[in-house]
């Protein structure tokens, strides 16, 4: 089941508090030393993924990189998410 606006929100502010709302998905913007480091997070970030069957956008750049997630097949934001995004917090703080 999909949350609403106010739900997402509370739900971040309690779980995911580094994570914002941009409909139509919670996403998160993290900054690296360098492209390669950019592409480990990824790779870092992709085993989590495929660990959990949930798979988020993922924009690298020269010194970012940007995450994105919803469950598409719920057309919204879900528990799924927040579960990749505490997992993703779990990884950048080790």
């Amino acid at each position: 089941m999909a949350y609403n606006k106010k739900e997402i929100e509370e739900k971040l502010k309690i779980r995911c508090t580094t994570w914002s709302y941009i409909f139509p998905s919670i996403e998160k913007k993290i900054s690296t030393s360098n492209f390669d480091e950019s592409i480990r997070l990824a790779n870092e970030i992709a085993k989590i993924a495929n660990h959990l069957n949930h798979h988020p956008d993922l924009i690298l750049s020269y010194s970012a990189l940007t995450i994105k997630t919803h469950t598409h097949d719920a057309s919204g934001i879900t528990d799924k998410d927040f579960e990749l995004a505490e997992q993703i917090d779990h990884l950048l703080l080790t």
